[in-house]
């Protein structure tokens, strides 16, 4: 039997293929008799594929995840890219639509992503985003609710749009997700939006992108394509199978100077509450801690006996935040006497903010204002992570 393709790889092992219906073939190497060479593949100089995009410039930033991936055949694991180009290869379709700068960030995986690697993000997005061309950022799907809303505070007034894209299917996977994210993201990093977006798929099939504030995600599945939502509102609007951007919240970008904030507090702690937990344990998660997020149960509740622990850690100066592990809906602290208590301890209720947002949001604060403006700015709506008012 003879098999045409393009030669992707060959170890002691293996050899992979990518066949013409776009699969890829792992042939063990015992059953290979023989292989000709029909063409050579030759590197072309430009940005993607010898030409020059046509359109709005955009900057493409990686910083690694599984869009920028591929599988190595040899031992079956996901592996990073090693530059932003080799991602540009793989899409040469973008050039229909936009002029390409590509750079790297970072090459990680997002469950490997710290704290200071949102303040070098956001240096590198602020550097390039300053001459109005907004910045497409590739990133993991795990942690990428917590970089996007660490963004959306450490720049404030964005000059151009940030918008993040991520896959759940690695670029090289016949379902992979990938390319459409990214064509998406490029569309609209070509507008005026003022916001930290994502845009990821919304259903399962191709036919439509959804564009979610960067405060306001959260992923809901573990490898649908579909598995981010908006949570609390509505999204910023969608992309349709034509490609065409549908908005329901969109802000442009006004005169207000563009600012960086370049530091975070990494001396915050985020608190999952649980049947059981005692006073032991809250020691040692608020131990040499400058501030606290709790994900409380229904409207905003941990154990009674907790809550002089609590309060004494607030007392000392900690500021501490309430926050909700039902995601949808809001905390409200004066329904039962446990939230009464809760809030003569000091514990602040920070109404339908999400978790990690309020976690990014306090370490943000506690690094660039003092004490008593951190605390009081904990519940003011920033950058649209939560409500003016309640929503069911």
């Amino acid at each position: 039997m003879e098999i045409e393709g393009t030669f992707l790889t060959k170890d002691s092992r293996v050899t992979v293929i990518k066949l013409k219906n776009g699969y890829n073939l792992s042939l063990n190497n015992l059953s290979i008799e023989s292989m000709a060479l029909i063409s050579k593949h030759s590197e072309r100089a430009g940005k993607i594929g010898g030409i020059e995009g046509k359109g709005k410039t955009v900057h493409l930033i990686g910083t690694g995840g599984t869009i920028a991936s591929y599988v190595d055949y040899e031992t079956g694991a996901v592996k990073p890219l090693t530059t932003a180009q080799e991602m540009l290869y793989a899409h040469p379709a973008l050039a229909e639509i936009a002029n390409i700068d590509a750079d790297i960030a970072l090459n990680i995986f997002s469950e490997d992503m710290k704290i200071g690697d949102w303040v070098e993000i956001a240096r590198k997005i602020y550097d390039k985003i300053g001459d109005g061309e907004g910045a497409v950022i590739t990133h993991g799907t795990d942690t990428l609710s917590y970089t996007t809303s660490a963004i959306s505070f450490l720049i404030e007034n964005p000059s151009a749009p940030i918008v993040f894209t991520a896959s759940q299917r690695s670029s090289d996977r016949p379902s992979s997700d990938a390319y459409l994210n990214l064509l998406g993201a490029v569309k609209v990093a070509q507008t005026r939006l003022s916001k930290v977006a994502i845009v990821m798929h919304s259903s399962v099939g191709d036919d439509r992108l959804e564009i979610i504030s960067g405060v306001r995600a959260r992923k809901m599945h573990t490898s649908r394509r579909d598995a981010f939502r908006s949570i609390n509102t509505s999204s910023l609007g969608f992309i349709d199978r034509n490609m065409e951007i549908h908005w329901n919240d969109y802000s442009e970008i006004g005169n207000e100077t563009m600012k960086l904030y370049e530091k975070m507090d990494e001396r915050v702690a985020l608190i999952y509450y649980h049947p059981g937990m005692g006073e032991e344990e809250i020691h040692r998660m608020l131990e040499n801690k400058n501030g606290a997020i709790i994900m409380g149960t229904g409207l905003g509740h941990i154990s009674n006996a907790l809550i002089p622990v609590i309060g004494e850690y607030v007392s000392r100066g900690m500021i501490v935040g309430m926050t909700s592990q039902c995601l949808y809906g809001t905390v409200n602290m004066q329904v039962y006497s446990t939230g009464r208590n809760l809030l003569r301890a000091g514990v602040i209720p920070l109404g339908d903010m999400l978790p990690e947002v309020a976690f990014t949001k306090l370490s943000f604060l506690l690094g660039n204002f003092d004490h008593d403006t951190a605390r009081r700015m904990i519940t003011v709506n920033l950058r649209g992570e939560m409500s003016e008012r309640r929503r069911e």
